[in-house]
Protein backbone atom coordinates (compact mmCIF):
# COMPACT_ATOMS: atom_id res chain seq x y z
CA UNK A 1 0.00 0.00 0.00
CA UNK A 2 1.36 3.72 -0.92
CA UNK A 3 -0.32 7.07 0.47
CA UNK A 4 2.26 10.12 -0.69
CA UNK A 5 1.10 12.90 1.75
CA UNK A 6 1.74 17.00 0.77
CA UNK A 7 1.14 19.41 3.12
CA UNK A 8 2.95 21.14 6.20
CA UNK A 9 3.75 18.41 8.94
CA UNK A 10 0.69 18.97 11.21
CA UNK A 11 -1.95 18.18 8.42
CA UNK A 12 0.13 15.44 6.95
CA UNK A 13 0.17 13.97 10.72
CA UNK A 14 -4.03 14.82 10.09
CA UNK A 15 -4.24 12.21 7.11
CA UNK A 16 -1.25 9.85 8.14
CA UNK A 17 -4.40 7.36 8.79
CA UNK A 18 -5.72 6.73 5.45
CA UNK A 19 -6.00 3.46 3.90
CA UNK A 20 -6.19 2.57 0.26
CA UNK A 21 -9.12 -0.21 -0.13
CA UNK A 22 -10.38 -1.58 -3.51
CA UNK A 23 -13.81 -2.68 -3.21
CA UNK A 24 -13.49 -4.83 -0.29
CA UNK A 25 -9.98 -5.38 -0.14
CA UNK A 26 -7.01 -4.14 0.67
CA UNK A 27 -4.45 -3.68 -1.88
CA UNK A 28 -0.86 -3.76 -1.55
CA UNK A 29 0.92 -0.73 -4.12
CA UNK A 30 3.39 -2.05 -6.82
CA UNK A 31 5.32 0.91 -7.27
CA UNK A 32 4.46 3.93 -9.77
CA UNK A 33 1.05 3.51 -11.91
CA UNK A 34 1.87 0.47 -15.28
CA UNK A 35 0.93 3.13 -18.04
CA UNK A 36 -0.19 3.50 -21.74
CA UNK A 37 -1.07 1.19 -24.84
CA UNK A 38 1.30 -0.40 -26.92
CA UNK A 39 -0.53 -0.34 -30.87
CA UNK A 40 1.20 -1.58 -33.88
CA UNK A 41 -0.22 0.84 -36.78
CA UNK A 42 0.06 -0.72 -40.34
CA UNK A 43 0.08 2.01 -43.07
CA UNK A 44 -3.48 2.88 -45.07
CA UNK A 45 -1.53 3.43 -48.12
CA UNK A 46 1.92 1.88 -49.57
CA UNK A 47 3.43 3.41 -52.57
CA UNK A 48 6.94 2.90 -54.67
CA UNK A 49 7.86 4.77 -57.26
CA UNK A 50 10.59 4.52 -60.26
CA UNK A 51 12.80 7.42 -61.53
CA UNK A 52 12.41 4.65 -64.77
CA UNK A 53 8.59 5.59 -64.92
CA UNK A 54 8.09 8.99 -63.47
CA UNK A 55 4.66 9.00 -64.21
CA UNK A 56 3.73 6.14 -62.83
CA UNK A 57 3.25 4.43 -58.61
CA UNK A 58 3.18 0.65 -57.76
CA UNK A 59 2.05 -1.22 -54.91
CA UNK A 60 3.92 -3.47 -52.90
CA UNK A 61 4.41 -6.83 -53.98
CA UNK A 62 4.04 -9.55 -50.76
CA UNK A 63 4.22 -6.93 -48.35
CA UNK A 64 7.36 -5.72 -49.84
CA UNK A 65 8.84 -2.72 -51.97
CA UNK A 66 11.87 -1.52 -53.69
CA UNK A 67 14.27 1.38 -52.14
CA UNK A 68 17.45 2.55 -54.17
CA UNK A 69 18.81 0.82 -57.68
CA UNK A 70 18.23 -1.85 -59.34
CA UNK A 71 18.94 -3.00 -63.05
CA UNK A 72 16.34 -4.83 -65.39
CA UNK A 73 16.33 -6.39 -68.72
CA UNK A 74 19.14 -3.64 -69.08
CA UNK A 75 17.52 -0.90 -67.66
CA UNK A 76 18.25 0.66 -64.61
CA UNK A 77 15.79 1.88 -62.16
CA UNK A 78 15.64 3.76 -58.97
CA UNK A 79 12.97 3.46 -55.96
CA UNK A 80 11.67 5.67 -53.46
CA UNK A 81 8.78 4.04 -51.24
CA UNK A 82 5.82 5.91 -49.18
CA UNK A 83 4.01 4.73 -46.25
CA UNK A 84 1.32 6.68 -44.84
CA UNK A 85 -0.26 6.54 -41.05
CA UNK A 86 -3.79 7.68 -39.74
CA UNK A 87 -3.54 9.75 -36.98
CA UNK A 88 -6.89 10.39 -35.37
CA UNK A 89 -7.04 7.68 -32.89
CA UNK A 90 -4.33 9.54 -31.52
CA UNK A 91 -5.61 12.77 -31.41
CA UNK A 92 -5.25 14.78 -27.95
CA UNK A 93 -2.81 11.48 -26.49
CA UNK A 94 0.60 11.50 -25.73
CA UNK A 95 2.99 10.02 -27.81
CA UNK A 96 5.49 7.84 -25.83
CA UNK A 97 7.53 6.23 -28.05
CA UNK A 98 6.93 5.33 -31.66
CA UNK A 99 9.05 2.80 -33.42
CA UNK A 100 9.31 2.38 -37.38
CA UNK A 101 9.57 -1.17 -37.86
CA UNK A 102 11.10 -2.97 -41.07
CA UNK A 103 13.23 -5.80 -42.17
CA UNK A 104 14.98 -6.57 -45.47
CA UNK A 105 14.04 -8.93 -47.79
CA UNK A 106 16.62 -8.69 -50.71
CA UNK A 107 20.10 -7.00 -50.89
CA UNK A 108 21.79 -6.04 -53.93
CA UNK A 109 25.40 -6.58 -52.41
CA UNK A 110 26.01 -7.38 -48.70
CA UNK A 111 29.94 -6.01 -49.24
CA UNK A 112 27.68 -2.15 -48.79
CA UNK A 113 26.35 -1.27 -45.67
CA UNK A 114 22.60 -0.40 -45.40
CA UNK A 115 22.27 3.31 -45.70
CA UNK A 116 18.52 3.62 -45.92
CA UNK A 117 16.47 6.62 -44.69
CA UNK A 118 13.19 7.83 -43.56
CA UNK A 119 12.25 11.10 -44.27
CA UNK A 120 8.82 13.02 -43.07
CA UNK A 121 6.74 14.51 -46.67
CA UNK A 122 3.92 16.06 -46.67
CA UNK A 123 0.75 14.28 -46.34
CA UNK A 124 0.24 12.05 -50.03
CA UNK A 125 -3.21 13.68 -51.16
CA UNK A 126 -3.23 10.49 -54.30
CA UNK A 127 -0.72 7.75 -54.42
CA UNK A 128 2.41 9.34 -55.46
CA UNK A 129 4.39 9.02 -58.52
CA UNK A 130 8.09 9.65 -59.17
CA UNK A 131 7.05 13.43 -60.49
CA UNK A 132 4.46 13.99 -58.08
CA UNK A 133 5.81 13.09 -54.96
CA UNK A 134 4.86 14.93 -51.72
CA UNK A 135 7.87 17.81 -50.56
CA UNK A 136 9.92 16.50 -47.95
CA UNK A 137 9.61 18.11 -45.21
CA UNK A 138 12.77 16.47 -42.76
CA UNK A 139 15.04 13.14 -41.93
CA UNK A 140 13.35 11.58 -39.47
CA UNK A 141 15.94 8.38 -38.96
CA UNK A 142 18.74 6.76 -40.13
CA UNK A 143 18.15 3.01 -40.55
CA UNK A 144 21.86 1.84 -40.61
CA UNK A 145 22.70 -0.29 -37.95
CA UNK A 146 25.53 -1.81 -38.90
CA UNK A 147 26.02 -4.20 -36.08
CA UNK A 148 22.89 -6.00 -37.74
CA UNK A 149 23.39 -8.83 -40.40
CA UNK A 150 22.59 -8.38 -43.99
CA UNK A 151 19.15 -9.28 -44.86
CA UNK A 152 18.00 -8.88 -41.55
CA UNK A 153 14.08 -9.63 -40.95
CA UNK A 154 13.79 -7.30 -38.38
CA UNK A 155 14.49 -3.47 -38.29
CA UNK A 156 13.51 -1.03 -35.37
CA UNK A 157 14.57 2.81 -35.60
CA UNK A 158 13.34 5.20 -33.25
CA UNK A 159 11.00 8.12 -34.33
CA UNK A 160 9.28 9.11 -31.59
CA UNK A 161 9.61 12.96 -32.09
CA UNK A 162 8.36 13.20 -35.84
CA UNK A 163 4.98 11.21 -34.63
CA UNK A 164 4.57 13.23 -31.85
CA UNK A 165 5.03 16.70 -33.38
CA UNK A 166 2.79 15.85 -36.13
CA UNK A 167 -0.29 14.63 -33.46
CA UNK A 168 0.48 17.94 -31.90
CA UNK A 169 0.07 19.62 -34.61
CA UNK A 170 -3.30 18.35 -35.39
CA UNK A 171 -2.60 16.56 -38.56
CA UNK A 172 -4.56 13.45 -39.19
CA UNK A 173 -1.81 11.51 -41.60
CA UNK A 174 1.40 11.14 -41.11
CA UNK A 175 3.41 9.90 -44.82
CA UNK A 176 7.35 8.63 -44.10
CA UNK A 177 9.43 8.28 -47.46
CA UNK A 178 12.09 5.38 -47.28
CA UNK A 179 15.19 6.02 -49.28
CA UNK A 180 18.87 5.08 -49.82
CA UNK A 181 21.23 8.18 -48.93
CA UNK A 182 22.83 10.67 -51.08
CA UNK A 183 24.68 9.48 -53.96
CA UNK A 184 24.33 6.10 -53.11
CA UNK A 185 20.56 5.77 -54.59
CA UNK A 186 21.84 5.97 -57.76
CA UNK A 187 24.47 2.95 -57.44
CA UNK A 188 23.23 -0.48 -57.66
CA UNK A 189 25.00 -2.05 -55.07
CA UNK A 190 22.97 -0.19 -52.04
CA UNK A 191 19.88 -1.17 -53.09
CA UNK A 192 17.17 -3.22 -51.16
CA UNK A 193 13.95 -4.81 -51.33
CA UNK A 194 12.44 -3.91 -47.51
CA UNK A 195 9.15 -5.21 -45.77
CA UNK A 196 6.45 -2.83 -45.54
CA UNK A 197 7.12 0.40 -42.39
CA UNK A 198 4.77 -0.56 -39.85
CA UNK A 199 4.86 1.40 -36.18
CA UNK A 200 5.21 0.47 -32.91
CA UNK A 201 3.06 3.10 -30.99
CA UNK A 202 3.20 3.90 -27.28
CA UNK A 203 0.60 6.22 -26.35
CA UNK A 204 -1.23 7.42 -23.48
CA UNK A 205 -4.53 8.74 -22.84
CA UNK A 206 -5.44 10.96 -19.73
CA UNK A 207 -7.33 9.20 -16.90
CA UNK A 208 -10.61 10.25 -16.70
CA UNK A 209 -12.11 13.12 -14.18
CA UNK A 210 -12.47 11.18 -10.66
CA UNK A 211 -16.57 11.02 -10.16
CA UNK A 212 -18.94 9.64 -7.66
CA UNK A 213 -17.65 11.75 -4.64
CA UNK A 214 -19.17 10.67 -1.35
CA UNK A 215 -18.63 11.07 2.06
CA UNK A 216 -19.29 8.26 4.57
CA UNK A 217 -21.39 7.10 1.16
CA UNK A 218 -23.15 9.86 0.88
CA UNK A 219 -23.13 11.96 -2.51
CA UNK A 220 -22.09 15.15 -3.04
CA UNK A 221 -25.41 16.37 -5.10
CA UNK A 222 -26.98 17.77 -1.86
CA UNK A 223 -25.54 19.91 1.02
CA UNK A 224 -23.59 17.65 3.65
CA UNK A 225 -23.86 17.82 7.21
CA UNK A 226 -21.63 14.52 8.73
CA UNK A 227 -21.23 14.15 12.84
CA UNK A 228 -18.07 11.93 11.92
CA UNK A 229 -14.66 13.41 12.67
CA UNK A 230 -12.93 11.20 10.28
CA UNK A 231 -14.66 10.80 7.40
CA UNK A 232 -14.20 8.03 4.68
CA UNK A 233 -14.02 9.70 1.47
CA UNK A 234 -14.43 7.74 -1.54
CA UNK A 235 -13.88 8.57 -5.57
CA UNK A 236 -14.21 6.53 -8.87
CA UNK A 237 -11.26 6.92 -10.73
CA UNK A 238 -11.03 5.54 -14.71
CA UNK A 239 -9.12 5.12 -17.93
CA UNK A 240 -9.93 4.87 -21.52
CA UNK A 241 -6.45 3.31 -21.91
CA UNK A 242 -7.25 -0.65 -21.93
CA UNK A 243 -4.66 -2.83 -22.75
CA UNK A 244 -4.42 -6.10 -25.39
CA UNK A 245 -5.62 -8.39 -22.52
CA UNK A 246 -8.98 -6.16 -21.88
CA UNK A 247 -7.57 -4.64 -18.86
CA UNK A 248 -6.84 -1.13 -17.79
CA UNK A 249 -4.14 1.29 -16.73
CA UNK A 250 -2.84 1.27 -13.36
CA UNK A 251 -4.04 4.72 -12.06
CA UNK A 252 -3.61 6.28 -8.51
CA UNK A 253 -5.47 8.84 -6.86
CA UNK A 254 -5.08 12.26 -5.49
CA UNK A 255 -7.15 13.08 -2.59
CA UNK A 256 -7.08 17.51 -1.90
CA UNK A 257 -9.15 18.26 1.16
CA UNK A 258 -9.27 21.93 2.78
CA UNK A 259 -11.01 24.18 5.25
CA UNK A 260 -13.28 26.31 2.50
CA UNK A 261 -12.36 29.72 4.52
CA UNK A 262 -8.48 28.53 4.36
CA UNK A 263 -7.51 26.83 1.39
CA UNK A 264 -4.15 27.23 2.40
CA UNK A 265 -4.13 24.34 4.70
CA UNK A 266 -4.90 22.23 1.86
CA UNK A 267 -3.62 18.93 1.84
CA UNK A 268 -3.09 16.04 -1.07
CA UNK A 269 -2.68 12.68 -0.36
CA UNK A 270 -2.05 10.27 -3.66
CA UNK A 271 -3.25 6.72 -3.41
CA UNK A 272 -1.99 4.08 -5.96
CA UNK A 273 -1.98 0.30 -6.51
CA UNK A 274 -5.56 -0.59 -8.21
CA UNK A 275 -6.02 -0.96 -12.09
CA UNK A 276 -8.81 0.98 -14.10
CA UNK A 277 -11.62 1.50 -13.30
CA UNK A 278 -11.07 1.51 -9.02
CA UNK A 279 -12.76 2.82 -6.50
CA UNK A 280 -10.25 4.51 -3.91
CA UNK A 281 -11.28 5.04 -0.37
CA UNK A 282 -9.55 7.46 1.84
CA UNK A 283 -10.44 7.46 5.78
CA UNK A 284 -9.21 10.37 7.42
CA UNK A 285 -8.32 9.70 11.53
CA UNK A 286 -11.35 10.21 13.56
CA UNK A 287 -10.85 13.84 15.43
CA UNK A 288 -8.96 14.94 12.27
CA UNK A 289 -11.49 16.92 11.49
CA UNK A 290 -13.55 20.06 13.72
CA UNK A 291 -17.04 20.80 15.09
CA UNK A 292 -18.83 24.17 13.03
CA UNK A 293 -15.79 23.65 10.46
CA UNK A 294 -17.68 23.10 6.16
CA UNK A 295 -14.52 21.21 4.34
CA UNK A 296 -14.19 20.45 0.53
CA UNK A 297 -12.22 17.52 -1.06
CA UNK A 298 -11.17 17.33 -4.88
CA UNK A 299 -9.54 14.28 -6.22
CA UNK A 300 -7.07 13.97 -9.14
CA UNK A 301 -6.55 11.12 -11.41
CA UNK A 302 -2.93 9.44 -12.69
CA UNK A 303 -1.09 7.29 -14.49
CA UNK A 304 2.60 7.15 -14.86
CA UNK A 305 2.28 9.87 -17.78
CA UNK A 306 -0.42 12.07 -16.94
CA UNK A 307 -2.87 13.12 -14.78
CA UNK A 308 -6.68 14.31 -15.33
CA UNK A 309 -8.29 17.82 -14.24
CA UNK A 310 -9.46 18.11 -10.79
CA UNK A 311 -12.80 16.89 -9.91
CA UNK A 312 -15.77 19.67 -9.29
CA UNK A 313 -15.70 19.79 -5.36
CA UNK A 314 -17.49 18.26 -2.74
CA UNK A 315 -18.67 20.24 0.54
CA UNK A 316 -19.38 19.08 3.75
CA UNK A 317 -19.58 20.53 6.88
CA UNK A 318 -18.77 19.06 10.69
CA UNK A 319 -21.98 19.23 13.48
CA UNK A 320 -21.08 17.27 16.84
CA UNK A 321 -23.67 18.49 18.77
CA UNK A 322 -26.61 17.19 19.52
CA UNK A 323 -29.99 18.79 19.06
CA UNK A 324 -32.51 19.64 21.99
CA UNK A 325 -34.76 16.75 23.29
CA UNK A 326 -38.13 17.32 21.95
CA UNK A 327 -41.06 17.67 23.74
CA UNK A 328 -44.12 15.64 22.99
CA UNK A 329 -48.29 15.78 23.04
CA UNK A 330 -51.08 14.04 21.95
CA UNK A 331 -55.14 14.55 22.58
CA UNK A 332 -55.64 11.35 21.25
CA UNK A 333 -53.68 9.72 23.88
CA UNK A 334 -52.97 12.69 26.80
CA UNK A 335 -50.12 12.26 28.70
CA UNK A 336 -49.67 10.45 32.08
CA UNK A 337 -50.44 6.60 33.56
CA UNK A 338 -52.71 8.83 36.38
CA UNK A 339 -55.54 9.72 33.92
CA UNK A 340 -58.46 7.74 32.42
CA UNK A 341 -57.12 5.19 29.65
CA UNK A 342 -58.19 6.20 26.10
CA UNK A 343 -57.90 4.64 22.67
CA UNK A 344 -56.74 1.08 22.84
CA UNK A 345 -54.03 -1.83 20.86
CA UNK A 346 -54.14 -1.25 17.20
CA UNK A 347 -56.04 2.29 17.65
CA UNK A 348 -54.13 5.27 15.97
CA UNK A 349 -53.52 8.56 17.77
CA UNK A 350 -52.21 11.65 16.86
CA UNK A 351 -48.92 12.53 18.17
CA UNK A 352 -46.98 16.04 17.40
CA UNK A 353 -43.22 16.21 18.20
CA UNK A 354 -41.36 20.27 19.12
CA UNK A 355 -37.85 20.50 19.35
CA UNK A 356 -36.21 24.16 20.02
CA UNK A 357 -33.37 23.22 17.81
CA UNK A 358 -32.19 25.49 15.37
CA UNK A 359 -34.90 24.78 12.20
CA UNK A 360 -31.93 24.86 9.68
CA UNK A 361 -30.17 22.00 11.33
CA UNK A 362 -33.06 19.77 12.36
CA UNK A 363 -33.87 16.99 9.95
CA UNK A 364 -36.72 14.62 12.03
CA UNK A 365 -37.33 12.33 14.75
CA UNK A 366 -37.06 9.12 15.82
CA UNK A 367 -39.59 7.52 17.91
CA UNK A 368 -40.81 4.32 18.96
CA UNK A 369 -42.07 1.69 21.86
CA UNK A 370 -39.63 -0.04 24.06
CA UNK A 371 -38.71 -3.75 22.15
CA UNK A 372 -40.47 -2.32 18.59
CA UNK A 373 -38.42 -1.12 15.97
CA UNK A 374 -38.04 2.28 16.05
CA UNK A 375 -39.50 4.68 13.17
CA UNK A 376 -38.61 8.47 11.50
CA UNK A 377 -40.23 10.61 10.46
CA UNK A 378 -39.27 14.53 8.74
CA UNK A 379 -40.00 17.93 9.79
CA UNK A 380 -42.81 19.58 8.48
CA UNK A 381 -42.76 23.36 6.76
CA UNK A 382 -41.72 24.60 10.18
CA UNK A 383 -38.64 23.15 10.22
CA UNK A 384 -39.33 22.27 14.11
CA UNK A 385 -42.17 19.88 14.43
CA UNK A 386 -43.71 16.92 12.90
CA UNK A 387 -47.19 15.09 13.61
CA UNK A 388 -47.72 11.19 13.16
CA UNK A 389 -50.49 9.01 13.34
CA UNK A 390 -49.52 5.57 15.70
CA UNK A 391 -51.08 3.03 16.86
CA UNK A 392 -50.03 1.60 20.35
CA UNK A 393 -49.66 -2.28 20.32
CA UNK A 394 -50.60 -2.94 23.78
CA UNK A 395 -52.84 -2.36 26.34
CA UNK A 396 -51.79 -0.52 29.77
CA UNK A 397 -49.31 1.84 30.43
CA UNK A 398 -46.92 2.54 27.85
CA UNK A 399 -43.95 4.75 27.42
CA UNK A 400 -42.96 6.29 23.81
CA UNK A 401 -39.44 7.64 23.08
CA UNK A 402 -38.69 10.32 20.99
CA UNK A 403 -35.73 11.65 19.87
CA UNK A 404 -34.87 15.10 17.99
CA UNK A 405 -32.89 14.39 15.19
CA UNK A 406 -30.00 16.54 13.33
CA UNK A 407 -29.08 16.82 9.57
CA UNK A 408 -25.80 15.01 10.79
CA UNK A 409 -27.58 12.03 12.10
CA UNK A 410 -27.23 13.65 15.78
CA UNK A 411 -29.63 12.52 18.49
CA UNK A 412 -30.92 14.18 21.25
CA UNK A 413 -31.85 12.58 24.73
CA UNK A 414 -34.64 10.87 24.72
CA UNK A 415 -38.49 12.41 25.89
CA UNK A 416 -39.96 9.98 27.38
CA UNK A 417 -43.81 10.07 26.61
CA UNK A 418 -46.15 8.05 29.08
CA UNK A 419 -49.81 7.42 28.51
CA UNK A 420 -52.50 4.87 29.29
CA UNK A 421 -54.15 2.82 26.46
CA UNK A 422 -57.43 1.29 26.82
CA UNK A 423 -58.55 -2.23 27.37
CA UNK A 424 -60.43 -2.86 24.37
CA UNK A 425 -60.57 -7.03 24.07
CA UNK A 426 -63.92 -8.35 24.43
CA UNK A 427 -65.49 -10.25 27.36
CA UNK A 428 -65.47 -13.75 27.12
CA UNK A 429 -67.90 -15.89 28.88
CA UNK A 430 -68.17 -19.56 28.58
CA UNK A 431 -71.85 -20.73 30.32
CA UNK A 432 -70.91 -24.53 28.84
CA UNK A 433 -67.40 -25.28 31.32
CA UNK A 434 -67.83 -28.21 31.79
CA UNK A 435 -69.33 -29.50 28.58
CA UNK A 436 -67.82 -32.75 27.30
CA UNK A 437 -66.01 -33.24 23.46
CA UNK A 438 -69.33 -33.53 20.98
CA UNK A 439 -71.32 -31.59 23.35
CA UNK A 440 -72.34 -27.78 22.02
CA UNK A 441 -70.46 -24.95 23.99
CA UNK A 442 -72.18 -21.82 24.77
CA UNK A 443 -69.64 -18.36 24.60
CA UNK A 444 -70.72 -14.93 24.38
CA UNK A 445 -68.32 -11.96 23.33
CA UNK A 446 -68.88 -8.66 25.09
CA UNK A 447 -67.81 -5.51 23.67
CA UNK A 448 -65.12 -3.54 25.51
CA UNK A 449 -65.69 -0.43 23.23
CA UNK A 450 -68.44 1.54 21.40
CA UNK A 451 -70.42 0.71 18.28
CA UNK A 452 -69.33 -2.60 17.98
CA UNK A 453 -70.72 -4.44 14.85
CA UNK A 454 -68.78 -7.64 14.58
CA UNK A 455 -66.77 -10.29 16.33
CA UNK A 456 -63.93 -12.60 14.59
CA UNK A 457 -63.04 -15.62 16.14
CA UNK A 458 -60.99 -19.14 15.94
CA UNK A 459 -60.43 -22.00 17.54
CA UNK A 460 -56.32 -22.71 18.23
CA UNK A 461 -54.76 -22.05 14.37
CA UNK A 462 -58.16 -22.99 12.56
CA UNK A 463 -59.93 -20.89 10.21
CA UNK A 464 -61.30 -17.52 11.79
CA UNK A 465 -65.19 -16.97 11.41
CA UNK A 466 -66.79 -13.83 11.43
CA UNK A 467 -70.18 -13.47 13.55
CA UNK A 468 -72.61 -10.12 13.68
CA UNK A 469 -72.78 -8.47 16.86
CA UNK A 470 -76.61 -7.76 18.39
CA UNK A 471 -78.37 -4.10 19.19
CA UNK A 472 -76.76 -4.26 22.35
CA UNK A 473 -72.94 -4.98 20.92
CA UNK A 474 -72.67 -8.55 22.14
CA UNK A 475 -72.46 -11.67 19.91
CA UNK A 476 -73.53 -15.65 20.90
CA UNK A 477 -71.68 -18.05 19.37
CA UNK A 478 -71.98 -22.09 19.94
CA UNK A 479 -68.62 -24.49 19.23
CA UNK A 480 -68.75 -28.23 19.62
CA UNK A 481 -65.17 -29.54 19.92
CA UNK A 482 -65.19 -33.52 19.23
CA UNK A 483 -62.48 -34.34 20.96
CA UNK A 484 -61.12 -34.48 24.73
CA UNK A 485 -58.56 -31.56 24.73
CA UNK A 486 -57.54 -28.24 25.90
CA UNK A 487 -58.38 -25.44 23.48
CA UNK A 488 -57.51 -21.80 23.61
CA UNK A 489 -60.21 -19.60 21.42
CA UNK A 490 -59.54 -16.26 20.14
CA UNK A 491 -61.49 -13.21 19.70
CA UNK A 492 -61.01 -9.41 18.49
CA UNK A 493 -64.05 -6.86 17.52
CA UNK A 494 -64.63 -4.56 15.29
CA UNK A 495 -66.36 -1.67 14.75
CA UNK A 496 -68.99 0.64 12.45
CA UNK A 497 -65.97 2.71 12.07
CA UNK A 498 -63.61 -0.29 11.13
CA UNK A 499 -61.50 0.12 14.44
CA UNK A 500 -60.47 -3.72 15.64
CA UNK A 501 -59.92 -3.78 19.02
CA UNK A 502 -57.12 -5.81 21.14
CA UNK A 503 -57.26 -9.77 21.27
CA UNK A 504 -58.71 -11.46 23.85
CA UNK A 505 -58.67 -15.56 24.76
CA UNK A 506 -59.96 -18.18 27.05
CA UNK A 507 -58.78 -21.46 27.67
CA UNK A 508 -61.36 -24.53 27.12
CA UNK A 509 -60.85 -27.58 28.49
CA UNK A 510 -62.90 -30.24 26.71
CA UNK A 511 -63.42 -33.50 29.08
CA UNK A 512 -64.20 -36.93 27.88
CA UNK A 513 -67.80 -37.68 27.32
CA UNK A 514 -69.86 -39.95 29.46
Amino acid sequence: MSIRHRGSARQVAMTAGALLLATGSLVAATGQPAAAVVDYVTPTSVTWTDVRQPSSSFSPSEGTVPVGTWEADGDKHTARAYFTFDLTPYRGQRIVSARAITGETAVNDCDKPREIELWRTDPAVSAPTWNTAPAVREKVADVAYPNLPCGSSFIGVMISEAVRQAVADGQDQLTLMARIAGDHEENKHYGRWIKNVGISLDHNTPPNVPDQLTVDGATCDTSLTIRNTGPTLRANVSDPDVNETGGGDAVAATFALWPIDRPAERTEATLDGQSSPAQYVYRLPRGGLTHGNTYAFSVRASDQYDSSNWSPECRFTIDTVAPAAPTVSSIDYPAGWDGPATGGPGIPGSFTFTSDSDSDDLAGFSYGESGLSSRFVPVDASGRSATVSYAPVQDGPRTLSVYSVDRAGNFSEATSYRFSVRYTAPTITDADPEAPAGTPRRLTFAPNMENVVEYTYRLNDGEETTVPAGADGTAQVTITPEISDAYFLYVRSRTADGLSSGEAWIFLWVPEAG
